[in-house]
């Protein structure tokens, strides 16, 4: 995409600003620079360093757009809004291990028009634009052309609290079953943007993603959608519309038919 819009270019400047500043933190807690009784705090403040960074480049340029912080905030017509999730991966990056992301999104009438996913350990910048279509560092990607369920990359995310619990286990368990059945295999990579960016270029083949919220799903649906895929609940309803439900994402034919095996319970 050799003409980036104005658009992205500003998200693009502010989020460079920041990646210096992630990536030294990080390494700190990585090189056991950072006391285990002191971390909450520290991840804490280079999530307020990222956010206030975002803050005052995008409102600057958008003095008019709203900020949403609160997936639950009801959107005003005719309004655009930014949607930042300033560490997708929090529980990874206090952990030092290497999957984490920042989103930065763009919503109007309650649709996602812009969306950017920085991976700063890879230096890997994923965006789409409505219409345009989806991409890595300038190179165009697409879902994985897979056409069966055997052999498949399952990726699954849970953001619910109580992980362990016995309803969240019925919800995963028809999962592991199918992977099981086809000779697949699951992953849980612990970053549900991240999950998004590797389903949009062809890295996994399917996802999983249970409880999420509307702010981080904003980043996912429209990425994946541009890259030839489909994010949506069991009912086939768009994902950023029904985002705490269970969501599977997939090139078209894999979704059709994981939709139907599942629905049928295989």
């Amino acid at each position: 995409m050799s003409n980036k819009s104005p658009l992205l270019n500003i998200i693009f400047q502010s989020l460079n600003k920041v990646t210096r500043n992630v990536l030294r933190d990080f390494g700190e807690i990585e090189n056991l620079q950072v006391s285990p009784n002191s971390i909450d705090k520290f991840v804490s403040r280079t999530e307020n360093k990222i956010y206030s960074t975002l803050l005052e480049d995008l409102t600057k340029s958008r003095p008019e757009w709203g900020m949403k912080l609160n997936p639950f905030e009801q959107s005003i017509k005719d309004k655009y809004y930014w949607i930042v999730d300033v560490l997708n991966g929090q529980f990874n990056f206090s952990h030092a291990l290497p999957y984490f992301a920042i989103t930065v999104s763009v919503e109007f009438n309650n649709e996602i028009l812009s969306t950017v996913i920085l991976d700063p350990l890879r230096d890997e910048l994923f965006f789409a634009e409505k219409g345009k279509g989806s991409y890595l560092n300038d190179r165009r990607i697409r879902v994985s052309r897979r056409s069966s369920i055997g052999s498949c990359v399952f990726s699954i995310y849970d953001d619910s609290q109580t992980t362990n619990n016995k309803m969240t286990n019925n919800i995963f368990e028809p999962i592991y079953s199918l992977a099981s059945k086809y000779s697949s295999v699951t992953r849980e990579f612990g970053s549900s943007a991240l999950n998004f960016a590797w389903l949009a270029s062809g890295k996994i083949d399917c996802l999983f993603a249970n409880n999420l919220n509307k702010n981080q799903v904003a980043c996912g649906e429209l990425l994946i959608k541009e890259s030839g895929g489909y994010l949506t609940n069991l009912k086939y309803i768009n994902a950023y519309k029904t985002s705490s439900d269970l969501l599977i994402g997939a090139n078209p034919t894999l979704h059709k038919e994981l939709l139907k095996k599942i629905n049928n319970k295989f």
